[in-house]
């Protein structure tokens, strides 16, 4: 039953042969928009947390029914990569369902979540998926480790060494991991939290910049890095080869899905399903401690939008109603740090993870395209999703803030507030935000208790 790495290697290479723009056309685009239809999986705006238990375990039964029929591609062989009904079951029930991580007074426990038990909430934070300078993530790193309620940290990529551009593929990659990894270990022991986990080694696109982080002066065993799965439902050498390298070290790999709302998978619908499908493979072929959940809108990219928020939500539902593992979802936003929409933002994706059983990792502001991002983004989701898990908020009643949040920034998209950089809102010697900043989100706070009965 247990399907090991050199096996996935020999299927990568021996697998059924088919041309990448079959298996995107043929494969996913056709059979999602059957398994669509087949279960009978239907987006409602009124609803962005899903209350029919069905329909999560709708999702769920059609996930594993893609993951078997389509596999995973591998790019590099144009192989499907295929498994049977019993392998993927087999994953699903051996996966982890807690990881002890961390150590010292930081050592924590994430959990994989189970429906209609409300976990603790684990929170995950860090400048997310932005590409920062040098300087910017010497600063602004320390605002979010700081926050005694983050859990664990991921703190975006450098893009820039010395004043030249980081490139795919380029020897700068080895470079820019390794100086990432310095910074952060620095910044972990500066502030007191040396044991504090993370995921790291986001500075490099290829294998180039993993490898040379596997090394105990940079990332050390126990901790985490991302190995995407490629849109959608892909893999290639390069995932394969950071998968093999961490599991031999010792870090574990957290599967990255963004499944793409309006590509190959179509809409909110079919983004669900292969994310869930994804999910799935990724425990056998990224040997996956944890999945991270990005349903990206196409036009967006934002976790924020009310297609995105209800593809999370059913995928958090659909694991958590029928076969739990540990996973987290990005809370990425449109506005950048400094804004009262942000927070807004904030609020609408962490509800909705920590209801449907994806721990809160972010925050990506800007989608990261801009380095308007602080420790009190950070803040903001983690005391949301606490108050979500001490009130006991229902789904009912998560989906009507939910809704009713989204509705007050959903029309900003076009032209969102994009914030101020880093060091305009926090006082970059002590890393404390600045007092404007630090008003406009208690006003915030204020307005969440008072219309939602939800204190902060």
């Amino acid at each position: 039953m247990v399907v090991d790495f050199m096996e996935v290697i020999r299927r990568s290479e021996n697998g059924p042969f088919i041309n990448e723009r079959d298996f995107d056309i043929e494969v996913i685009f056709k059979t999602i928009r059957e398994l669509v239809k087949k279960y009978g999986i239907k987006y409602d705006r009124k609803e962005l947390i899903t209350l029919d238990p069905e329909m999560a375990d709708s999702a769920f039964n059609a996930g594993l029914e893609l993951a078997e029929i389509a596999g995973m591609y591998c790019i590099t062989t144009s192989r499907a990569i295929k498994f049977t009904k019993e392998e993927l079951i087999y994953a699903l029930r051996i996966a982890p369902k807690k990881l002890v991580i961390g150590y010292g007074r930081d050592q924590r426990i994430i959990y994989a979540s189970e429906y209609g038990h409300l976990q603790r909430p684990f929170i995950w934070a860090g400048f997310s998926g932005a590409p920062l300078s040098e300087e910017t993530y010497r600063q602004s790193i320390r605002s979010y480790i700081k926050e005694p309620l983050v859990d664990a940290l991921g703190h975006g990529s450098l893009y820039i060494i010395d004043g030249v551009e980081v490139r795919s593929g380029s020897p700068l990659e080895i470079r820019a991991t390794r100086q990432e990894l310095m910074y952060l270990r620095e910044a972990l022991l500066r502030e007191g939290r040396p044991g504090m986990p993370y995921v790291a080694a986001e500075s490099s696109t290829s294998a180039l910049g993993d490898l040379a982080a596997m090394n105990p002066d940079y990332i050390t065993p126990g901790n985490f890095h991302f190995v995407p799965t490629l849109n959608e439902l892909k893999v290639d050498y390069n995932q394969l080869t950071k998968t093999m390298a961490a599991f031999e070290y010792g870090v574990h790999n957290i599967n990255l899905v963004d499944a793409i709302i309006g590509g190959y998978a179509g809409g909110p619908e079919g983004a669900a399903i292969v994310t869930i499908a994804a999910f799935i493979l990724g425990l056998i072929v990224h040997r996956a401690s944890i999945s991270l959940c990005h349903p990206a809108h196409n036009k967006w990219v934002s976790t924020s939008p009310p297609e995105s928020i209800w593809t999370e939500n059913l995928v958090g539902q659909a694991f958590a109603h029928n076969s739990p593992i540990i996973s987290i979802g990005d809370v990425w936003t449109s506005a950048g740090t400094g804004t009262k929409d942000i927070l807004y933002e904030i609020a609408a994706i962490t509800i909705t993870k920590t209801l449907t059983g994806n721990h809160p990792h972010g925050v990506g502001a800007t989608n990261g395209k801009f380095p308007h991002g602080s420790g009190l983004d950070a803040r903001c989701m983690a005391e949301i999703s606490h108050a979500v898990y001490k009130k006991g908020l229902t789904l009912e009643q998560g989906n009507e803030i939910v809704c009713e949040l989204v509705s007050r920034y959903e029309n900003k998209f076009e032209n969102p507030d994009i914030g101020k950089p880093y060091h305009e809102v926090y006082d970059v010697e002590t890393a404390q935000p600045k007092m404007w900043w630090l008003e406009i989100y208690q006003d915030f706070k204020d307005g969440i208790k008072k219309e939602f009965d939800l204190p902060m």
